[in-house]
């Protein structure tokens, strides 16, 4: 399979918005589906570099079907449905039909890493993988479109808040040290 199968889409989109009217030029139906991790959640992660090697779906009855195979250089910038980004695969349509459960993505753990809502990242190592639970589940029944939508729900970054981004705004410089102060001569 191509390295193209998946690829992250930049352009702002509200989830759901209309979600019943989500269809491509020929009518047939978008799918949307929003992926859950209690593991990211609970560790409070906000979003991810997957340096991704294979990706797979599971049925109700936990049968693996391989989506795609990636790449060596093939990386992921995940973000969470707080930032209004999301990626597209045309994988998932290909799909035989019945109900899937999860979305599994292989990964390299060295090249892979993870932001947590404080803005530190770190390493993924000791994982191979990260399974994401389909939230209300996935049905293919083969009307789709060719292109699924993926949205994470992620935990959003940690604003420092309106009064201190303000507060910067406003606050004066404490000392000059001659006219060239604060410029970009370096």
């Amino acid at each position: 399979m191509k390295n193209s199968q998946i690829y992250s889409n930049v352009l702002m989109s509200h989830p759901f918005a209309m979600a019943q009217f989500q269809t491509d030029f020929e009518g047939r139906s978008i799918i949307d589906m929003v992926l859950t991790n209690a593991f990211v959640s609970d560790m409070n992660i906000s979003e991810m570099k997957l340096a991704v090697t294979k990706f797979s779906a599971f049925d109700e009855q936990g049968n693996e079907h391989n989506l795609a195979f990636f790449l060596e250089d093939t990386t992921l910038d995940i973000q969470g449905l707080h930032k209004g980004l999301f990626l597209r695969s045309r994988s998932v349509s290909t799909l035989n039909p019945g109900r899937y459960k999860s979305l599994r993505f292989y990964i390299k753990e060295t090249k892979s890493t993870f932001k947590y809502h404080d803005r530190k990242e770190e390493s993924a190592q000791g994982f191979e993988y990260l399974d994401f639970q389909i939230k209300n589940g996935l049905l293919i029944n083969g009307d789709q479109a060719p292109e699924a939508i993926l949205r994470f729900d992620f935990v959003p970054v940690k604003s420092k808040g309106f009064s201190d981004t303000v507060g910067k705004f406003f606050r004066r410089p404490r000392h000059m040290a001659g006219k060239l102060a604060h410029s970009f001569g370096h």
